[in-house]
């Protein structure tokens, strides 16, 4: 016969010795680890030191019977699982009918045969372990539950925290947006004979592109264009810098403390500077340019603005070319003017980088060419022209795109 694997406790509860003996040989032969008791009153102490994992339970006993004791156990929460065989030598249908109301699992009546003990106490233990193994399963799946549903709201409440979060994040940025439009000039301004002209479209809500012009004094008026690396709030932020440093050179003008404002080069060293020892991992391109309205000249300096400026004069249309580094990249970076006479009749024209990932070309210089072509268009209207090459399905841009036009001797 086929042995068990493991140590599992019998406990034979029977006031025959011979019964108890013959058990305790076919049990242990099946390496049972059995334990014997000829009255019922003695097993009940032993219970408190190890719970067997079956019981064989004689009926008839002096003392308390195979019953009472029975209906002891299922009364107790330690014992009430504990699966007992009856054994006796009683076998009508009542005597069964009372053995299974007590609690029972099964009955083998007197005299057993090895084979059918063997066969009962092997299965019933197997269905045992089977129960144990449900519940603990189901007592496991239970505790998994609650850690799931506890989890679920767990992640509830941090989902709740994080749309809150990104609510108030787009409330920020939108806030931050309507500032930063609020710091552009406004639109299709004239200073002296010069109109300026501007379109920004963000990729994000906040744009690392800006633009600006102003007038200085009565010689001077001033422009710029600039692109931020990367873009959005952090990107934004840095035009902020440069719009307050662009106004404290001003300021500085005004007060007669210094030139800066009038001088390009000398302006972007000083922010190349400035930005480079904040440490924000952030720079920028910048073309910034001086008008001398007596003498129609513009004075420029090139902080790595690519692509380069389109000057439209009668048709034909130049590359105003200057390479230099950015600004805010190197602490040793170098800017130099420019001074560039303008005819009676001209369009500038300076786009931000974004122009160039909207552009069906691949190659820089056919996209250089077709920048050529669409700013000799006299009647060019820059909303018009980003809304053509970005399409209207809504797709976002993969950066910001920024086109600043310069005009004179073309009023309407």
């Amino acid at each position: 016969m086929e042995k068990v694997s493991e140590k599992t406790r019998i406990m034979i509860i029977d006031d025959t010795v011979d019964n108890l003996s013959l058990l305790n040989k076919l049990l242990s032969e099946q390496d049972y680890d059995v334990s014997l008791f000829p009255k019922a009153e003695l097993a009940l102490p032993a219970l408190t030191l190890s719970i067997p994992d079956l019981i064989l339970l004689d009926i008839n006993m002096p003392g308390m019977n195979g019953f009472e004791f029975c209906e002891k156990l299922k009364k107790d929460e330690k014992y009430q699982d504990i699966p007992i065989i009856f054994l006796s030598a009683m076998q009508n249908v009542k005597d069964k009918v009372n053995a299974f109301r007590a609690g029972g699992i099964d009955y083998i009546t007197k005299p057993f045969q090895f084979d059918e003990v063997l066969a009962r106490v092997k299965t019933h233990i197997k269905l045992s372990f089977q129960q144990q193994q449900l519940e603990k399963n189901y007592c496991q799946l239970q505790e998994l539950e609650k850690r799931v549903e506890k989890r679920t709201s767990e992640l509830e409440i941090t989902n709740n925290a994080l749309e809150d979060s990104l609510r108030k994040l787009q409330e920020d940025e939108e806030a931050g947006r309507l500032l930063q439009f609020k710091m552009l000039p406004q639109n299709k301004s004239v200073i002296a004979d010069y109109e300026f002209e501007y379109c920004l479209t963000p990729s994000l809500y906040m744009s690392g592109d800006f633009v600006d012009y102003f007038d200085i004094d009565k010689d001077y008026a001033g422009f710029y264009i600039t692109d931020v690396s990367g873009h959005g709030a952090a990107s934004a932020f840095v035009t902020f810098l440069l719009k307050s440093f662009v106004n404290s050179c001003r300021d500085n003008y005004h007060a007669k403390h210094d030139d800066i404002i009038i001088n390009p080069a000398a302006l972007l060293g000083k922010f190349n500077k400035s930005l480079y020892e904040e440490n924000l991992d952030k720079y920028i391109t910048m073309f910034y340019g001086v008008l001398v309205k007596n003498k129609n000249t513009l004075i420029f300096a090139n902080g790595g603005h690519f692509p380069f400026p389109f000057m439209r004069n009668n048709n034909d249309v130049q590359l105003i070319t200057e390479k230099s580094t950015p600004v805010g990249m190197f602490d040793f970076a170098k800017y130099k003017n420019v001074s560039l006479p303008l005819p009676d009749d001209f369009t500038f024209t300076i786009f931000s980088d974004g122009i160039l990932e909207v552009l069906p070309e691949e190659d820089t210089e056919q996209q250089i060419e077709r920048l050529k072509k669409l700013v000799n268009d006299k009647n060019l209207n820059l909303n018009e022209l980003v809304d053509k090459l970005t399409g209207d399905d809504n797709a976002p841009l993969l950066d910001d795109i920024t086109i600043l036009s310069l005009k004179k001797g073309r009023k309407k």
